[in-house]
């Protein structure tokens, strides 16, 4: 009865109030805010006049607003004559909404934050992106330049999640070929759950996985197919893993690990499979159609330096510059499972031009 309570409160917290929520004896959130924020890099004094002057911006993304704080209230606090709003929308709706808004010259987003990397190249291609490069772009590696324009603010593992009351930690497997082998154990058969490979952030970590594995992915993704069941978002997975309805997943987003703390940290734990922890890059970009075009100037500028990505560590994100201390970082996986494992997800016509086929591949491997 009181693991049963213990669950059922944890469950209550639900995905979308990512630090909102407290069962007594856990923290809100599994990263703790630094207070040793570094300056941004140096903006032109004319934009950062001009931002000032427009006083306000506009951000959509489909992270959640809590995630997002810690961003949002550092930037305010060194700018504090541009106000910030912030939407959270799903990722294709940023876009959709965006291009809808522009369309009829209404008030739109000045910066869109995303991980949806088919959906940004088109804003490109269509001239809806700035074609501006912030001064602290400069030192990134050529991983984070995403498209002209565009730049990673951080670079988030994919990863297991797993139910430790229905599979202990001793039986878990420790890759997703592991995983895949077992998939058919009556324990696990349709207990396992992913993302639908056909939504953009599915198929972009698929992509992403199968870019590295090669033929040899596919046929992981085939035996698991036969035996995993799908969902089009991270926040049906984790609720459903907490409860006990599924056993493990595999592709989670990481946006769910700062909710592993206090009570659902003795029902969930995480891992990251060598074979299958691709880095998804959350992307921004400064829009064409804003109302604040210098204000997404700045903005842009500060997500990308070591101000925006220290802040963005304690709402969750994972941050990739050096000098940028996180419990979960690119040095830090990196570490953990070897240089030769790092697999980035790439934003390049391929991810566009594959789409179609590999989309049907995939629902072919998946029985959809």
């Amino acid at each position: 009865m009181k693991r049963r309570a213990l669950v059922a409160v944890a469950a209550l917290c639900g995905f979308a109030a990512l630090t909102g929520c407290s069962t007594g004896n856990d923290v809100p959130n599994a990263y703790a805010a630094k207070t040793d924020i570094p300056t941004a890099a140096a903006m032109d004094p004319a934009i950062l006049d001009a931002a000032r002057k427009e006083g306000s911006l506009l951000v959509y993304g489909e992270a959640n607003e809590a995630t997002m704080k810690p961003v949002l209230a550092a930037f305010q606090t060194q700018y504090p004559d541009i106000k910030t709003s912030y939407i959270s929308l799903g990722g294709t709706e940023s876009f959709q909404r965006y291009l809808n808004e522009k369309a009829t010259g209404g008030k739109t987003a000045d910066v869109i934050v995303s991980l949806q990397g088919a959906n940004f190249l088109d804003l490109v291609k269509r001239g809806d992106i700035q074609d501006f490069t912030p001064p602290a772009a400069a030192p990134l590696p050529d991983f984070a330049k995403l498209a002209p324009g565009v730049f990673a603010m951080e670079l988030n593992p994919v990863m297991a999640l797993i139910n430790t009351t229905l599979l202990p930690e001793s039986e878990q497997p420790d890759s997703l070929e592991a995983l895949a082998k077992m998939s058919g154990d009556p324990k696990l058969t349709g207990k396992i759950v992913t993302y639908d490979g056909t939504t953009e952030f599915g198929y972009t970590v698929n992509h992403a996985y199968i870019a590295k594995a090669g033929e040899a992915g596919w046929d992981v993704l085939d035996q698991l197919g036969k035996n995993t069941k799908v969902e089009a978002s991270a926040g049906p997975m984790y609720n459903k893993l907490l409860q006990g309805e599924y056993t493990m997943s595999y592709f989670q987003s990481g946006a769910t690990r700062p909710l592993l703390t206090g009570a659902t940290a003795k029902v969930l734990n995480y891992k990251f499979f060598k074979d299958g922890s691709p880095f998804m890059p959350r992307g921004a970009g400064a829009t064409t159609g804003g109302k604040s075009p210098n204000a997404a100037k700045v903005f842009l500028n500060f997500l990308i330096d070591k101000a925006g990505q220290t802040a963005g560590c304690a709402g969750g994100f994972a941050p990739y510059l050096d000098g940028v201390d996180c419990p979960v970082n690119l040095a830090k996986v990196t570490e953990q499972l070897g240089a030769e494992n790092i697999n980035i997800a790439k934003w390049d016509e391929a991810l566009v031009n594959d789409a179609p086929a590999f989309k049907n591949r995939w629902k072919e491997a998946f029985g959809r």
